[in-house]
């Protein structure tokens, strides 16, 4: 295969899996929820910190987020931890199937012989 077919195949893969997803509606809201979770949580640490959405782009996915000049080190880190914490926990772990509990194991025989009993 020469160079031109192989960038051919990959540019159309790309455009073919790409083209077909946007972000669902409700996206929007529950960033800006996320946000204004994470922000009350920054405050605790630095009552000064203030953070808004100034938009979302169902497109992409980009949250564009504005941040108060006046905030200090300490309650963007919050707020950052805080933020990636939730979205992680939002976009991944919570549509992980949910894991199931191990069943009892069976009683040790020996050699087919029955398993003793436990009351007598």
């Amino acid at each position: 295969m020469t160079w031109a077919s192989v960038l051919t195949c990959t540019l159309t893969c790309t455009v073919v899996l790409c083209s077909g997803f946007t972000w669902p509606p409700d996206y929007a809201e529950q960033s800006r929820a996320d946000v204004t979770t994470c922000v009350s949580y920054a405050q605790r640490t630095s009552p000064r910190f203030e953070a808004w959405v100034r938009g979302v782009d169902l497109v992409t996915g980009r949250v564009d987020i504005e941040r108060s000049p006046r905030d200090d080190s300490r309650g963007a880190r919050a707020f950052s931890r805080c933020l990636l914490a939730v979205r992680h926990w939002r976009l991944i772990e919570r549509n992980l199937p949910k894991p199931t509990e191990p069943s009892m194991p069976e009683l040790a025989t020996m050699a087919g012989r029955e398993p003793d009993s436990l009351t007598r």
